[in-house]
């Protein structure tokens, strides 16, 4: 899959994907990385024998989009999918906490360029704008291409200097599955190399249908937005009937 992902980028650019950095055109050709990635099917195809592999693959799973994402060297770019993340967890964008969320590095990575877990917030809150965000506007905006409206809820509050934090350093070939309640961001130092890392969620039936699911800490949301997943077989959109 990474071999794949790789061979699709030569046709935009075909330098060190960690210096990307260096070009002054960086920012253009990583938001034309990632919409033009966006649209290859085969990534899905590798992903889903993947999954039938490792024997996670459950004929009623859903699946939402494969997105690579660029991390710029030096944390300033604009556009989402080719920025640094900010704190935040991906259950507050849905409202399901049967998610689990898959990232894997594309390029080598550091740890001044990662991916960061707040271990000890997984069942303790924080302040987040759950309670005033709204999927649907923010896809509405996403059409016209108008990013003023924030991507994702925001974290509302400072974590204490000395919050735990682990740091994920693997390899690309390798994949990092955790459930998307968990607290997480990119790193934030200033870093001499450019990250680029792909990622996915899924949802199996069978944890919705069994209430099996990680805990709602604070999750304000008023609705549940399933309409992003898709069935891995069929691509019929994921529904909840109550």
């Amino acid at each position: 899959l990474v071999q794949e992902i790789k061979k699709n980028i030569l046709i935009e650019y075909n330098g060190p994907l960690e210096k990307l950095h260096h070009l002054d055109n960086c920012e253009e050709i990583s938001s034309t990385l990632v919409t033009n990635l966006k649209k290859i099917p085969e990534f899905k195809k590798l992903f889903k024998i993947f999954l039938k592999e490792i024997n996670f693959f459950h004929e009623n799973s859903y699946w939402d989009q494969f997105r690579v994402r660029v991390a710029p060297a030096q944390n300033k770019f604009s556009y989402r999918e080719a920025s640094r993340i900010n704190s935040h967890r991906d259950t507050w964008g849905t409202n399901i906490h049967q998610q689990i969320n898959w990232w894997a590095p594309i390029s080598s990575i550091s740890e001044t360029n990662t991916m960061i877990f707040y271990p000890d917030y997984f069942s303790k809150p924080v302040k987040n704008s759950t309670s005033t965000w709204d999927l649907n506007t923010y896809l509405e905006h996403r059409k016209r291409e108008d990013f003023s409206y924030p991507s994702a809820p925001q974290l509302l509050e400072d974590l204490p200097q000395d919050a735990r934090v682990l740091s994920v350093n693997i390899e690309p070939g390798e994949i990092l599955c955790f459930s998307g309640c968990h607290l997480h961001s990119s790193s934030k130092e200033k870093s001499d190399n450019t990250r680029f890392s792909y990622e996915i969620r899924t949802i199996c039936q069978d944890d919705l249908d069994n209430r099996r699911e990680a805990p709602n800490t604070d999750c304000d949301l008023q609705w549940q937005f399933p309409k992003i997943f898709r069935n891995i077989n069929d691509n019929s959109p994921l529904k909840f009937t109550s």
